[in-house]
């Protein structure tokens, strides 16, 4: 793993050890519109989790990059 990608993925664990003490952080994931399902947005990362009464969990990390078109 490069510098910049090892880098990359310890901001992506700092913002998900933060959920620990602050599970409502991030906002309600739109595309689900349910109260438990949140999301935390560190570009280019979309970090989607389930915030349950005693316990946060991962649901899934990925890019969120947008395809750019070229324009006509």
């Amino acid at each position: 793993m490069t510098e910049v990608g090892a880098k990359r993925v310890a901001e992506v664990f700092q913002r998900v050890q933060a959920l620990a003490e602050h599970p409502d952080m991030g906002r309600v994931a739109p595309e689900f519109d349910q109260p438990f399902l949140r999301e935390l947005v560190h570009p280019p990362f979309r970090i989607v989790y389930r915030r349950d009464s005693q316990r946060v969990r991962m649901v899934r990390i990925w890019r969120n990059e947008r395809l750019r078109l070229p324009q006509a």
